[in-house]
C-alpha cells in the first residue's frame, strides 16, 4: 500500500455537499496520517489495515472532530486536530474489525471482510493494534480531558457490544434495552468525537456540552436510520442483503415496534418464526409483518425526532457555514440510502 493512496471518494446526499467542501482537505490529511499509522514491519498488519481503510466509509467521526472544533468559532490548530481525528477513525476501524469477527460477517460494503480474508485470529489482533495506535496518538497530544473522553468511549462501547450479544436472538428485548445498546455502541462514540473537537478548540463548557448533545442525538438518529436501512435499503448500495442484522440475531427498532403492537395471534406466529435462524425465504414474512404494524414509519419518525434535537442543540453556536453543514448533516442522516 502506498503512502500516496487516493482519498476514498465519499457517496453523500447533494444537500450536504457543503460539509465536504469545508472538511475535505482535513479528511485528506487524516487519510494520509492513518496510512502512516497502519504501517508496520509485520506486513500482514499493514495489508489488513489497508484493506479496511480502502473499503471506504463516510468518515463521519473524524469529520465531526473538525466540524465541532470549527463550529465554536474559536482559533484552533489544524495540525493538532489531524491526529485526534485520525485516532477516532482508527478506533472506529478497530471496532468494525472486531464486530465482523463477533458477528461472523463475511461481507461489508460489498467487499469481503478482513476476517473472511485473513482469518479471525490475525484480524482480532490487528484490531487491537489499530486501537493501540489510536491510544498512542491521544497520548502524544497529552490532553487529559480528551484522553478521559476517549477512554470512556472505549468502556461504553465494550459494554454495548456485550449487552447486544446477551440479547442476540431475543425477540422479547425491551425498547429501553435497545436504546441502551445503541447509546453505548454508537451515540457515545459520535458524541465523544464532537466533545473532542470542542475541547481541542478550548471551548467554554456551555459550547462543549451543546456540541456533545448534538453528537449524542445525531448518533442515535444515525444508528436508528442504519437499522431501518437494513430492512428497506437497496442491497446493491448497502453491500449486504436485506435483513442482515436479523440473520445475525439483532432485533432492532422496526421489529420491536411491530412485536409490541401486533395482534396476539400475529405476534405468536412471528415469535415462532423467530425461534430458529431466519432463512432467506422468511425475510419477506418479517418485512410484511413490520409493514402491517407500521414499524418502518414509526422508526423513521424516531430517527427524525433525534435529528431535530441534534439541530436544536446547535442554537448556542455562532451562525456560520460550519453550523449550516452540521444542520444539513442532521437532514442527511435520516434521508440517506447508504
Amino acid at each position: 500500500m502506498s503512502a500516496t493512496t487516493t482519498l476514498i471518494q465519499y457517496t453523500v446526499d447533494p444537500h450536504v455537499a457543503r460539509l465536504l467542501e469545508i472538511v475535505l482537505p482535513d479528511l485528506q490529511a487524516v487519510e494520509e496520517r492513518i496510512q502512516q499509522e497502519i504501517s508496520s514491519p509485520v506486513r500482514t498488519i499493514w495489508s489488513l489495515g489497508g484493506h479496511v481503510l480502502s473499503s471506504g466509509g463516510k468518515r463521519l467521526r473524524p469529520a465531526l472532530v473538525f466540524l465541532s472544533a470549527y463550529a465554536t468559532g474559536l482559533p484552533v490548530q489544524k495540525e493538532r486536530l489531524v491526529p485526534l481525528a485520525a485516532s477516532a477513525e482508527l478506533m472506529h476501524m478497530a471496532t468494525l474489525i472486531h464486530d465482523d469477527v463477533v458477528d461472523n460477517t463475511t461481507m461489508r460494503r460489498g467487499r469481503p471482510t478482513a476476517s473472511a480474508l485473513f482469518g479471525n485470529g490475525v484480524t482480532v489482533l490487528t484490531g487491537d493494534y489499530l486501537l493501540a495506535k489510536a491510544m498512542s496518538l491521544l497520548a502524544e497530544d497529552g490532553d487529559v480531558q480528551i484522553i478521559r473522553t476517549v477512554a470512556q468511549i472505549a468502556i461504553e462501547m465494550s459494554e454495548g457490544e456485550v449487552l447486544q450479544m446477551l440479547h442476540a436472538n431475543d425477540p422479547s428485548i425491551a425498547e429501553q434495552t435497545y436504546f441502551e445498546i445503541i447509546h453505548k455502541k454508537t451515540a457515545v462514540f459520535i458524541q465523544g468525537c464532537c466533545r473532542v473537537g470542542a475541547l481541542a478548540a478550548r471551548a467554554p463548557e456551555t459550547l462543549v456540552n451543546a456540541l456533545a448533545r448534538y453528537g449524542y442525538h445525531i448518533g442515535i438518529a444515525f444508528q436508528i436510520a442504519d437499522d431501518l436501512l437494513d430492512y428497506v435499503g437497496d442491497p446493491a448500495r448497502l453491500g449486504k442483503p436485506v435483513g442482515n442484522d436479523l440473520r445475525e440475531g439483532k432485533i432492532t427498532l422496526p421489529l420491536i415496534f411491530a412485536l409490541r403492537d401486533a395482534q396476539p395471534a400475529d405476534r405468536e406466529e412471528m415469535l415462532r418464526l423467530l425461534e430458529t435462524p431466519i432463512k432467506d425465504g422468511e425475510i419477506e414474512l418479517v418485512l410484511e409483518f413490520i409493514r402491517r404494524y407500521d414499524g418502518f414509519a414509526r422508526t423513521q419518525a424516531v430517527a427524525a425526532r433525534h435529528a431535530r434535537q441534534a439541530a436544536d442543540a446547535l442554537a448556542l453556536l455562532p451562525p456560520t457555514p460550519v453550523r449550516e453543514s452540521m444542520v444539513a448533516l442532521c437532514e442527511y442522516i435520516v434521508r440517506r440510502d447508504v
